[in-house]
Parts: structure tokens; C-alpha cells; sequence
């Protein structure tokens, strides 16, 4: 004799495993970005949709960075926990506040540029010091990764972000090429159909089940800060009348200050593997330096080299004081003219032309931050290298 009530548990339970949208268990990553200029802290809560990819919700934060950035500590090893300390305050009085328990973070701290030019032994001992704060205050959490992130993962990371806040990934539609220029470093990425032989710039990745071939490059020491430093002595990367260190003033002549630039990017190893088809720029995403290059030279939400360097001409031309009286709360305005030199060239090495760069700093209301890229990351399963 058939059992009714075993045929009405199964009428309910069918449904539910093949057309639940149902999520899996949230879990919750916090995500140091330790750059070059500072520490930033970031959560995220994860869930898997109902195709198992996975979804990254940032949750807001107060007082979530600290400066300088922490190469700085790799000598003072002592203030390495001082330093740390406020971020670590601010991510316990959240996960409080939230009601998340420890055990339901996985926490990273990932330096990049800054760090990349320091000794394995100097980061480790600073990365260990990072590791007992952290269990010393936050007990409960998965201590995931405290490390240097090789520059190719930040481009990966980043591009990550983009695309998945373009609703790219998963979807079959074409990918968006990502350039992003920080403080330190330079990277490019972009997915590419072939996995070229021993090339470390070329790599796959899971995000959820489906997989990425990418080309994915940085350049250490092509970032703002390095620009700045090598421009330091050179009139003519900054306005007209502006005093220099040296004692030298901004000569404004934009033009021979290009030149400047262009050497100073040269003189790095700046070439990719011939076999790397190189995308149209418009395909492209220019974010960090370019986006604030925009910004600063109300470019709109594009940019060419051609763009940036008739503005930028302007910019140079001005008077120093009459700048200061124009915008004397702007801490960006004496970078300006070295700033757009450096956009400019970087565009004009690798993509000839004059051709726009659409930017930006956030998508749909989100801000452009690699930690977003490095939590769809490790919510995919994938692993980070530890070692060079």
C-alpha cells in the first residue's frame, strides 16, 4: 500500500533541490589593501547564487585606512602592531555591530609595490608581527593570506572587479581590459585565448566554475609616486612659477617634460610578449591615475593622450598662484602637470593612437577597489602562490 504522506514529502522536497534560488551560507572576507601610501581595510559578505558563482556584497566601514604605507615598518618592526592596530579596531567593532562571529571571516592583509621592493626576510618579519596582532585581537577569524601579492594578481584582482560589476563574468559576453596605475606600479590585464609557454604574465583562473585565460602584467616603479620622485628636480613636469625642492621654478613647458616622462618609462623593461594581441583601447577601463587625470582636467569620462596633453598644456601655462587661489584646498594640484605627463605616455607606449580610454572609480555605485576582485577570487576556490 502506497504511503501518502511519503508522496506529499516528495511533491515538496523536488522542487526545492532542482528550482531553489535559494543561496548557500554567506561567509565574510576582510581584505587589507596594504599599498604604497596606505592601508585600507575592506569586508565583504559572500554567498553563492544559485549556479554556484559567487556574489560579494561590500559592507560599509568607518575609519578604515591608515598612513603611511607599511614598507615604511619593515625597519621599525616594534610599531608594526601600532600601526595595524586601528584597522583591526575598526573590523572587531563592525563584525560586533553586525552580529557576525569570527569564525565567519577570512581575513588578508596584501601589500603590493610598496612591499615588492623589499627583502623576503624584511616582509616576512613584518608580515609576522601582522599575523600575532591579529590573533592577539581577533582570535576567532581564518587568517587566510598575509603576504606581498605579485603584480600580476593585482591586475587579475582588478580586472575582476570591473568585469564582474559590468555584469561580464559567467555570461558569455566580452570581457573588458583593465589599466590601472597606482602609486607604485602599472598593471594591464586582459583575457586572452591562449596560454602562452613560459610566460608567467599568462595564467588562468576560476571564478565559480568557469574559467579565465589572462594576460596579466605590472611594472613596478611605474606608479605616481616614482613619477613624482623622478620629476622631482625637473621644471618642466610642473606649473609656471612653482618652487622646487632644488631651488629650480616650474618652467610649464609641457612638451620637454613628455620627453622626461618617456624616459623615465623607458627606462624599465616595458616590453610584452609578441605573441600578446594587444586590445583596442576603448575596449579598455583606465581606473586610479587615469580616472583622477579625468577628473582633475575635466575630461569627462574618457581619455587620450591628445585629450590630456591639450589640457594639461593649460594647466602647465597657469601661473603656480593662481592656482593656489583657484583651488588652495586641492592636495593633488601641485601633481597635476606630472601626473597628466605620465597618463599620457603611458596610453601613448602601449596603444598608439588617439584613440579614448573610458574611465572610471566606481561602477554602479561601487567603488573600483581590488579586494573586491580578490574575494570573488577566493570565494571561487582559487589559491594565491606564496612564494616568488
Amino acid at each position: 500500500m502506497k504511503n501518502p504522506r511519503f508522496f506529499s514529502y516528495i511533491k515538496f522536497i523536488i522542487p526545492l533541490i532542482f528550482f531553489s534560488d535559494v543561496s548557500v551560507a554567506e561567509s565574510y572576507y576582510a581584505v587589507v589593501d596594504a599599498g604604497s601610501s596606505g592601508s585600507r581595510l575592506y569586508l565583504y559578505k559572500k554567498s553563492t547564487d544559485a549556479q554556484g558563482y559567487p556574489v560579494a556584497e561590500s559592507l560599509p566601514l568607518t575609519a578604515n585606512k591608515v598612513k603611511p604605507g607599511i614598507s615604511v615598518y619593515v625597519n621599525q618592526l616594534a610599531k608594526v602592531g601600532d600601526y595595524i592596530e586601528p584597522l583591526l579596531n575598526t573590523l572587531d567593532t563592525e563584525l560586533k555591530s553586525k552580529g557576525i562571529p569570527q569564525s565567519e571571516v577570512n581575513f588578508s592583509l596584501m601589500a603590493t609595490a610598496g612591499m615588492r621592493v623589499e627583502s623576503p626576510n624584511l616582509q616576512n618579519a613584518v608580515y609576522d608581527e601582522v599575523k600575532a596582532k591579529v590573533k592577539a585581537m581577533l582570535p576567532g577569524v581564518n587568517i587566510q593570506y598575509v603576504l606581498t601579492i605579485q603584480g600580476r594578481y593585482e591586475g587579475a584582482f582588478q580586472w575582476l572587479t570591473v568585469n564582474y560589476l559590468n555584469g561580464n563574468l559567467a555570461t558569455g559576453a566580452e570581457t573588458t581590459c583593465m589599466l590601472e596605475t597606482g602609486g607604485g606600479s602599472y598593471q594591464m590585464t586582459w583575457q586572452t585565448s591562449s596560454k602562452l609557454k613560459n610566460s608567467i604574465d599568462v595564467f588562468s583562473l576560476n571564478y565559480g566554475s568557469t574559467p579565465y585565460t589572462l594576460f596579466s602584467e605590472s611594472f613596478t616603479g611605474l606608479g605616481g609616486n616614482y613619477s613624482r620622485e623622478d620629476a622631482t628636480d625637473d621644471p618642466n613636469s610642473f606649473a609656471v612659477g612653482y618652487s622646487l625642492v632644488s631651488g629650480a621654478t616650474g618652467t610649464g613647458n609641457y612638451k620637454k617634460g613628455l620627453v622626461g616622462t618617456r624616459k623615465f618609462i623607458r627606462a624599465r623593461d616595458i616590453s610584452i610578449p609578441t605573441s600578446v594581441k594587444v586590445p583596442a583601447l576603448n575596449k579598455c577601463i583606465g581606473v586610479s591615475l587615469f580616472s583622477s587625470v579625468a577628473k582633475d582636467l575635466k575630461l569627462g569620462d574618457s581619455v587620450s593622450s591628445k585629450r590630456i596633453d591639450e589640457a594639461a598644456k593649460v594647466v602647465a601655462a597657469t601661473p603656480w598662484s593662481v592656482q593656489v587661489s583657484e583651488q588652495p584646498n586641492n592636495p593633488r594640484l601641485f601633481s597635476r602637470v606630472d601626473s597628466a605627463q605620465l597618463a599620457s605616455e603611458l596610453i601613448r607606449t602601449w596603444f598608439p593612437g588617439n584613440r579614448e580610454l573610458p574611465v572610471a572609480d566606481a561602477i554602479n555605485g561601487t567603488e573600483l577597489s581590488w579586494t573586491l576582485g580578490a574575494t570573488l577570487f577566493l570565494g571561487s576556490g582559487n589559491s594565491l602562490p606564496t612564494t616568488w
